[in-house]
This record gives structure tokens, C-alpha cells and sequence, in this order.
């Protein structure tokens, strides 16, 4: 009896599979990228952009030269100094005229104001103004609500950093560190006063509670820094 001979397998279209598979996982698989720390070092950029203008009193100046010397408003300082400064900048006489304006925020004045755009924003509901600033006014009646009156910094107030182009990026960190430790211990007296608990209990937490406590804390203290155009200082 004749053996039967085995047919061949075509494999004529492996090629083919085998690349619609290749294409089918790059399409499809999600690329992991590292995590970058987000705070970099500003540029160099042209000097045809003039700075907005700000009141000097709206702002606490901050700048490292290229030697990592230190200059708080001008006069020199050193690293450890930054955060008393940034308290400072935050909590001061409310008459005062050489830091960033107070304004007491209490029940009544909050009140009137969200009386006040509610109208406006239901006759001008395409005017997106009138809303957001009755969203603001919300916001400070929530603060009130949990913590009583309290002063309102400033919205134009604002903390800047201003570096050499050769400012070493360990200084920038550790500047960035000392004007977040004064926002931070502000945050953390108001929260024990008000709140009788420490504030890095619920920094971090992921309670609705407490994170609304976080929020009302960050509303009083707010962080704002600004990262000015970097320039050649004197050594």
C-alpha cells in the first residue's frame, strides 16, 4: 500500500498576520511615561514683551543670582529668611501701604454680593462675568460659613521668582520649598484654630470633609507664584 504523503502547510500569510498583530498592539497598548518633576527653570526669552504692570506693594520679590545669592525686595537675605517673609507678605497691619491690600470679608458683604450677581447673571446669562464672580462670592460665604470673617488678600498679589540664568536648580527648589513652608504654616495655625486639627492630617487626605476643610484654608492663604523673566544679576 503506497504511503500518503503529507501536505505541506502554507505559511504564505504568517507574514501578513503576524504584522496586522504588530500594528494591532501599538494602537492599542498605552505607553507609560516616567514622572518629571513639573517645576523647571524659566528661559531666556526676547525683551520685546513688556511685564504687566503691577503694584510694587502687590508684590513680594524673590531673586537668586548666579552665584545662588539670595535677594528678598531688594536686599540681600538668605534662604532660611524667605519664608518669615512670605508670612509677612500674607499677614499684616490692614493699613498697611507697603504690602498687598486686606479686605475684611464678613457674612453681610457676601450677602449682598451674591444677591447682587445672581440677578445679573440670570438677566446676562451669556456673559460668563457675571457667573464666575458669583461662583467667587460663593466660595468666600462657604469660608465664612466655616471660619468666620476673615481677610482677603489681594487677587493681584503675587510672590515672583526671578533667577540668573545660572541659578543652580537646587536653589530654585529650596526657594519654591521656604515660600511653600509659610503658606503652609499659615494654613496650618488657621486649621488648628478653626478646625482643632493638624493641617497634614488633611492635606492629603481623600475625605470629602476634609478635603472641603482644605479647600477653605487655600482660599484664605492661596498659593501664588510667579516665575519672572530670568536676567544676568550681579554677582
Amino acid at each position: 500500500m503506497a504511503k500518503r504523503e503529507l501536505e505541506e502547510i502554507n505559511a504564505g500569510s504568517m507574514a501578513d498576520i503576524a504584522f496586522l498583530l504588530l500594528i494591532f498592539f501599538l494602537v492599542t497598548t498605552t505607553m507609560n511615561f516616567p514622572k518629571v518633576l513639573e517645576e523647571r527653570l524659566p528661559q531666556k526669552i526676547d525683551d520685546v514683551i513688556d511685564p504687566p504692570l503691577v503694584k510694587k506693594e502687590n508684590v513680594l520679590e524673590i531673586l537668586a543670582n548666579k552665584n545662588d545669592q539670595i535677594l528678598i525686595e531688594g536686599n540681600r537675605g538668605e534662604i532660611e529668611d524667605i519664608k518669615d517673609k512670605v508670612i509677612e507678605f500674607y499677614v499684616h497691619d490692614i493699613n498697611s501701604t507697603v504690602w498687598p491690600k486686606l479686605t475684611p470679608i464678613n457674612e453681610s458683604m457676601a450677602n449682598q454680593y451674591i444677591e447682587k450677581f445672581k440677578v445679573l447673571s440670570a438677566q446676562y446669562p451669556e456673559d460668563n462675568r457675571y457667573a464666575d464672580t458669583l461662583n467667587r462670592w460663593e466660595i468666600k460665604k462657604g469660608v465664612i460659613d466655616a471660619i468666620g470673617t476673615y481677610n482677603e488678600i489681594s487677587d493681584k498679589a503675587m510672590i515672583t521668582i526671578q533667577l540668573d540664568n545660572a541659578t543652580s536648580f537646587k536653589t530654585y527648589v529650596s526657594v519654591l520649598n521656604e515660600i511653600m513652608a509659610g503658606i503652609n504654616e499659615l494654613r496650618a495655625e488657621l486649621c488648628l484654630a478653626k478646625f482643632g486639627i493638624p493641617y497634614n492630617k488633611i492635606e492629603k487626605s481623600k475625605v470629602p470633609e476634609d478635603q472641603a476643610k482644605v479647600k477653605i484654608l487655600r482660599a484664605v492663604y492661596p498659593k501664588r507664584i510667579m516665575k519672572a523673566k530670568s536676567k544676568n544679576s550681579q554677582g
